[in-house]
């Protein structure tokens, strides 16, 4: 057997230890495993063994490798009742090895009792008892992440970039080839309706790449069709193209993938991912309580199934600009056109709004809105922002920020009409006012609050410009205010009806009286109204 003198003073073998995977997926153990790498020609295994820790692994005499050829040594091949095993997770879970055409490319793995750490570890392959192969890790990495060697005849160790998350019986994702561009990530937003996909695509090869082409595919259709096709600019090697396309699809969710055009590895040419369409989202945001006062002890966020389906819940997020969090786990839906209370504390929620009959939920944890500028976020269950709302101040007084139900885009959102809000229950809104000037009208002019169903109301329409608060009252000839509707309030409705009585509600005697709108520190205005008999 011919032996090679490395720089590092070790002798490397023909065989080498090419990839570990030490932090199996999720938390089952059975699924670590070493692959080693062949660059001679018919070499026996057996002249190896293998050493983890204080554990001395011989290894199969029946077994050559041809050169460029790969194998496996795994702590676990088929599965059990409660275990998975290699062939179950990497192969086609059948119990028979060889039966699919990426099986049958290489040799029945080796089963041994081994056990490898996740945080820090080593590998070493023996040759007799001379050190031919070395590969040590030095932190846990990613779940379910392999270590990879770069190069087979060197000694960097690299985190897998597969998109699986390792690569057994294949060049390792980390190894250059010449053309190799790797489609790394695709995002999914929508807007009014239009759906745009985010491509990155990353020349991670050893030679500039031209005339690729990204073809966009809908893969619910059977056979999966090819709706676009794009032609990529050049790349340069270690260079990022990003790749924007908006579309209008049809549906609410559709399964899509992403392809590039062949090159030398294609494993990571694709990837499969949730798109939306005109129908998406289902689920919006409705209303949220971001300042709880007196008797109410919990922030909540409202959401409102607008959607003509029963949604799952679990896996769905909420949270502001910073953080995120799950609503729920577990498998929890919401009725079409129904509402759901997402609380910070749901027995505090629960102990004031004591006419609520809706869902309510408490997730672990609760991220907590400002009561200056923030942000109410909500996810679906794909990482796929399904809805937000941007806000630069609070309402007091348990006053709660509210979206018109009947629009959706824009939204359009305001102060609920009532204090505590109305969860559970459609919503009452008092829009912002957005003009420049002030403008005040009562109609009729005059009010005769006689009870006998004829002019008993009259209506004061306003048209105010922004401000930090607004106040509406009535006074009379004296100056002395008779009726109080707004003070200092934040927001005030486009409309009010007065029925000419005094806030004790007694009437008030015939003659003139002023209507006075106040936008605080921009303009006000006086309006004069006839109480008549």
């Amino acid at each position: 057997m011919t032996l090679f003198l490395l720089g590092t003073g070790l002798l490397r073998a023909q065989v080498v230890i090419n990839e570990v995977l030490a932090n199996e997926p999720g938390s089952t153990t059975g699924l670590e495993w070493i692959e080693l790498y062949s660059s001679g020609t018919s070499v026996s295994l057996g002249d190896y063994s293998l050493r983890i820790g204080d554990d001395l692994i011989l290894l199969p005499a029946d077994i050559s490798l041809s050169e460029d050829e790969y194998f496996i040594i795994c702590r676990r091949l088929f599965a059990t009742s409660t275990s998975p095993g290699f062939e179950s997770y990497w192969g086609d879970s059948s119990g028979i090895w060889g039966d699919t055409p990426y099986e049958a490319s290489l040799q029945k793995p080796f089963e041994v009792a081994m056990s490898l750490t996740n945080d820090t570890g080593c590998a070493d392959l023996l040759w007799g008892s001379t050190i031919a192969s070395t590969f040590t890790w030095d932190r846990s990495g990613l779940d379910g992440y392999s270590w990879e060697r770069v190069e087979c005849d060197g000694d960097s160790i690299a985190q897998s970039i597969d998109p699986s998350g390792s690569t057994p019986g294949f060049v390792n994702s980390v190894t250059p080839v010449s053309y190799d561009l790797a489609l790394t990530s695709v995002t999914v937003e929508t807007n009014a309706g239009v759906t745009r996909l985010t491509f990155e695509i990353s020349n991670v090869g050893r030679e500039m790449v031209n005339q690729a082409e990204l073809y966009v595919i809908d893969i619910e259709d059977v056979p999966p069709d090819t709706f676009d096709v794009i032609q990529l600019e050049s790349i340069e090697v270690g260079e990022t193209l990003i790749v924007d396309q908006e579309y209008v699809l049809n549906g609410m969710y559709i399964p899509m993938a992403g392809a590039l055009s062949a090159d030398d590895r294609e494993a990571n040419n694709s990837r499969e991912f949730m798109s939306v369409g005109q129908d998406y989202p289902p689920l919006v945001l409705s209303e949220f309580l971001a300042n709880p006062v007196g008797d109410l002890a919990s922030e909540w966020v409202e959401i409102r199934n607008r959607s003509d389906q029963d949604i799952d819940l679990s896996q769905w997020q909420t949270g502001d600009i910073l953080r995120l969090n799950s609503i729920c786990n577990d498998e929890t839906f919401l009725e079409a056109g129904d509402y759901v209370v997402v609380a910070q504390g749901s027995s505090a929620f629960l102990d004031f709004y004591t006419e609520f009959h809706s869902l309510c939920l408490e997730p672990g944890s609760w991220a907590s809105l400002n009561n200056d500028a923030d942000m109410v976020r909500l996810v679906d269950s794909y990482g796929i922002e399904a809805d937000r709302f941007e806000y630069e101040a609070v309402y007091d007084a348990n006053y709660t920020w509210c979206r018109v139900e009947d629009v959706l885009y824009p939204a359009q959102w305001g102060r609920s009409e009532n204090s505590g809000g109305s969860p559970g229950e459609p919503n009452n809104v008092v829009l912002p006012h957005e003009t420049e000037n002030m403008s005040v009208t009562v109609e009729p002019p005059y009010v005769s609050p006689d009870g006998d169903g004829f002019e008993d109301f009259t209506t004061i329409t306003i048209s105010a410009p922004f401000a930090d608060s607004y106040t509406v009252r009535v006074y009379d000839r004296q100056g002395r205010v008779v009726k109080r509707f707004f003070e200092e309030e934040s927001m005030i409705p486009s409309e009010i009806q007065w029925n000419g009585l005094s806030d004790g509600g007694h009437r008030l005697p015939i003659g003139i009286y002023i209507v006075y709108v106040e936008a605080s520190g921009v303009e006000s205005v006086k309006k004069p109204v006839v109480i008549a008999r």
